[in-house]
């Protein structure tokens, strides 16, 4: 161990060194040196990273597959497609409900004649038919809408012709996506858990005694996949896309608990329907809905108006089907 009293004066020594300070700023260059070094191979790892993602995850054409395992599915940017892990990712409709069971009816009252049972039989028929005409497995998978029309009152005229609609579809007016929404069982299927609904219901007396005016917006959310054997190959590999339609339906349906001449007891009338389809090409009459996967979507010629299909806070236009590019789904 060194003498204290020698290890003191070497001290002083240095102290009086002309080149002492010299070499403290020759150290403290080499250490500024070192950490701009540092800081310089650390500026350039995260400029490549950033080029990787930019690369890999957003800069790419539509048509080419996206980086692998970049980023957990949940994370993904709402301009990739979603899957059929996650069918409604980035979609408002997620929290949404998923059938006949979560969606609300008004508190029902005494309309005129009608006593408040009678207005509530009316509200069931009412969502009962909604359920019916666009949420019916069998009826998604492209069936016939049996119970949805029998619903409906067979004197009158609204009945049949939906009913024609169905049998031959086509243009002008045979269009049966006015009131019942259906895919091609042959090309496409609905994604688990890939269906949801929002919407309200009001009522007001009708336009003659005994009869109640039943008020129903709804829109709809629906994610499909192609149906087996084939599919359509995700944004990353191992994934299957889903393409997502918004079907937002206004209907003005009269009920009538007591017949009366030319009025069946029970039944609904559908004295008014409007539609807006999101996703669906408007090209295509065959009784089906057919959605647009995104590179469809990109080549596709659609020449209809881009809107927010979430969008409730107007009404529909009345006329013929309203075709719309949807800005999300």
């Amino acid at each position: 161990m060194s003498d204290p009293v020698d290890y003191i004066a070497r001290l002083r020594t240095e102290a009086r060194n002309p080149d002492r300070e010299e070499a403290f700023r020759a150290d403290r260059r080499r250490r500024r040196r070192r950490r701009a070094s540092v800081g310089a191979a650390a500026a350039l790892a995260l400029a490549g990273l950033a080029t990787w993602l930019v690369t890999n995850t957003g800069a790419r054409p539509a048509d080419e597959p996206f980086a692998a395992a970049a980023l957990e599915e949940q994370l993904w940017p709402d301009a990739w497609p979603a899957t059929t892990n996650l069918p409604l990712r980035g979609s408002p409709a997620r929290g949404w409900a998923t059938g006949a069971q979560e969606l609300p009816l008004p508190a029902p009252a005494a309309v005129g004649s009608l006593s408040r049972q009678q207005v509530a039989e009316g509200l069931s028929r009412a969502r009962e038919f909604v359920v019916a005409a666009n949420l019916d497995p069998e009826v998604l998978r492209g069936g016939h809408p049996a119970r949805a029309l029998e619903l409906l009152d067979p004197q009158q005229p609204a009945r049949d012709r939906l009913a024609e609609h169905l049998r031959a579809p086509g243009l002008p007016d045979g269009d049966p996506t006015e009131m019942f929404t259906r895919f091609n069982p042959a090309e496409l299927t609905v994604a688990e858990e890939g269906v949801r609904v929002r919407g309200a219901m009001s009522f007001e007396p009708g336009g003659v005694p005994g009869q109640l005016r039943i008020n129903a917006d709804y829109t709809f959310v629906y994610a499909l996949q192609r149906a087996a054997p084939a599919s359509e190959p995700g944004p990353a590999p191992d994934t299957e896309e889903v393409a997502r339609v918004v079907v937002r339906r206004q209907l003005v349906l009269l009920y009538a608990p007591a017949g009366s001449s030319g009025v069946t007891a029970g039944k609904l009338v559908p004295a008014d329907y409007r539609r807006q389809l999101g996703n669906h090409d408007c090209g295509t009459v065959d009784g089906f809905v057919h959605p647009y996967f995104s590179k469809e979507a990109k080549a596709a010629d659609r020449p209809w108006p881009v809107v927010d299909p979430y969008d409730e806070t107007t009404d529909i236009p009345a006329g013929p089907l309203r075709c719309i590019v949807p800005s999300r789904t």
